[in-house]
């Protein structure tokens, strides 16, 4: 059994206005053989509110079980860094801003400190919302003509405007949060069941009962705050996050990394569908299809132990040893 360490770091990130050092995690292996000595690094982001203590510490543990170095973060205004960025006081209300574009740079910047700290450029694997962030920063990288991460793992990616689809009445919610000011508070989901609420992210049933039960679970027993970490967003976080669309970067463009795209099929708030087409527009080599994998829905599989969660985690050992 590999023993695994986990070790405190920092790292800096270019804002568009500020430069900030946000905290983070290393999970690695405590003793590497010759083998694991030619594995890349990997950063590990995660989905809306980006959380070590949620998907962070899982796949990292089980990443550095395999022998990678693995570096993972909360995203800026969520758990340890909840108040380096993205927060503000308005009476008793703390709220948040969930900006895209944000976290897009925060993977830009774990990417730099990684090839500082290793030597070497890395990996990126990306959950979720936090698919579409690296897809941002890789096409940044492309664009620029500069030194590219080596392999890139979306994992249950959508286009934002698709969630909306969720909505009762999108029009009309996507109208009346628009019309409100910046810095007014919105709750942070939409569940969509009995009427529109103007909340940040539209929930399917299904998944509300996850998010709520399992990824609090992971939050609590980790010592943070409770998933998922705020009680309100900013109606500017929805009015920039239905706006960013870096999928609008990557029609005829170069320079991309080779990836592997992963979707649950049975992933009823993020459709399969939209790995699918991702998959066929992707300007890189992303192998012959997109991995749609049999009875995984959106992240309740996401356990240790559980087998759906192994194979996922083998499939990108597999697709790193040998494409990347």
């Amino acid at each position: 059994m590999t023993t695994i360490t986990t070790r405190n770091i920092n790292f800096s990130v270019k804002y568009n206005d500020a430069s900030l050092i946000l905290k983070g995690m290393l999970f690695q292996p405590e003793q590497r053989d010759a083998a694991s000595q030619k594995l890349p690094p990997i950063i590990f982001n995660s989905g809306f509110t980006g959380g070590v203590t949620m998907y962070g510490q899982l796949f990292g543990r089980a990443l550095a079980a395999l022998g990678y170095r693995v570096m993972t973060y909360d995203v800026a205004g969520f758990f340890s860094n909840k108040h380096i960025r993205n927060t503000l006081e308005s009476g008793d209300k703390v709220i948040t801003h969930v900006i895209l574009e944000d976290q897009k740079d925060e993977v830009l910047g774990a990417v730099a400190w990684a090839r500082e700290n290793f030597g070497e450029m890395p990996v990126v694997a990306s959950w979720a919302m936090g698919s579409v962030a690296s897809l941002g920063a890789v096409a940044e990288l492309a664009a620029a003509g500069a030194e590219q991460i080596r392999f890139w793992v979306p994992m249950s990616y959508t286009n934002i405007r698709t969630l909306q689809a969720l909505r009762i009445d999108q029009a009309a919610a996507d109208a009346a949060i628009k019309q409100l000011a910046d810095d007014v508070p919105i709750p942070p989901f939409d569940t969509g069941t009995d009427e529109t609420r103007l909340g940040y992210y539209p929930l399917d049933r299904e998944t509300q009962a996850y998010v709520d039960q399992q990824l609090g679970g992971y939050t609590e027993a980790g010592g943070a705050d409770r998933w998922p970490g705020c009680t309100y967003v900013t109606a500017k976080s929805y009015k920039t996050y239905v706006q960013y669309d870096p999928e609008q970067s990557i029609e005829g463009a170069k320079g991309f990394p080779p990836a592997l795209i992963i979707h649950g099929a049975d992933n009823t708030l993020h459709m399969p569908s939209e790995s699918v087409r991702l998959h066929q527009n992707y300007p890189g080599d992303a192998g012959p299809n997109a991995l749609i994998i049999s009875h995984m829905q959106h992240g309740q599989q996401n356990q240790a132990g559980n087998p759906v969660f192994e194979s996922m985690i083998q499939s990108i050992d597999e697709a790193i040893r040998t494409r990347s």
